[in-house]
């Protein structure tokens, strides 16, 4: 055993020698990875550009008439009949101050609504209830400013990714109620939100001057307040920031942009 430790220590002392005497004699160049700006021109400067970005979710629980219902989470959520949907609409503009870099500002508006009509919880023998006419409702507004660059696929200009910054500032309002007896009661929100986010995508150019583009947000530093109102009488207010690093998948986002060359990269008949 000694002898065995012995030959494989004297094959690594070996090995470390010649290895230094290698990088002592020979030049060896930095190994590059080839993460650089690129140098070839997508969009160029001078260019206007213009879009929208498009969003939207559907889904339905237990609407079959002989349906009954939707089961979840091992079958301890039951009888669901409900929907949600989700959809959002965003314009924006931008001017390229350099090639492939463009500032810009942007406006969306989302929307969300969520209604159960009905829903059975069991937890066994511990406890057994049911929810209805359960109804979520919320609209959002926000503005940003953005920053824009891409980076195409090698030389081509048909073809590239792009990271975008965002500084954005919003106000949104929601509600969570139930009808009893053609009474509503529930809770009211008032949402103020601010966020600096970085979202990438990908854009194809289908024409000279249309792309289709899709993204998605990826990461973000946010600041929340929101003022809250329980039946019209009793309030409170949370506050809350943070960071996020994870893919949402109710931000992805696909549009359609218009880019018009301007000065002496404009077409000429």
């Amino acid at each position: 055993m000694k002898k065995t430790i012995i030959f494989f220590a004297a094959i690594l002392m070996t090995g470390a020698a010649a290895t230094a005497k290698t990088d002592k004699n020979e030049n060896v160049e930095p190994f590059d990875r080839g993460i650089t700006l690129s140098t070839s021109t997508f969009i160029p400067k001078g260019t206007v550009g213009a879009g929208v970005t498009f969003s939207y979710n559907d889904y339905a629980l237990g609407q079959g008439s002989a349906d009954a219902g939707y089961t979840a989470l091992l079958s301890l959520i039951g009888d669901v009949h409900g929907n949600m949907q989700t959809w959002g609409v965003a314009p924006w503009a931008s001017y390229f101050v350099a090639d492939n870099l463009s500032v810009g500002v942007r406006f969306d508006y989302s929307r969300s609504s969520f209604g159960l009509g009905n829903a059975s919880i069991s937890l066994g023998d511990l406890a057994n209830f049911s929810i209805s006419d359960f109804n979520y409702l919320k609209q959002a507004y926000t503005g940003a400013i953005t920053g824009r660059y891409y980076i195409p696929f090698g030389n081509s200009k048909r073809f590239a990714m792009f990271t975008e910054v965002r500084a954005l500032g919003g106000y949104g309002q929601s509600e969570t109620y139930k009808d009893e007896a053609g009474e509503k009661y529930g809770t009211y929100q008032d949402i103020y939100k601010f966020e600096l986010g970085l979202v990438p995508g990908l854009s194809v150019f289908v024409t000279n001057e249309v792309a289709v583009e899709v993204s998605v947000g990826l990461m973000g530093f946010n600041y929340n307040k929101t003022v809250q109102t329980t039946n019209q009488v009793d309030k409170s207010v949370m506050e809350s920031s943070g960071a996020n690093y994870k893919i949402n998948p109710l931000s992805v986002g696909l549009g359609m942009s218009f880019y018009i060359p301007t000065g002496v990269h404009r077409n000429k008949k």
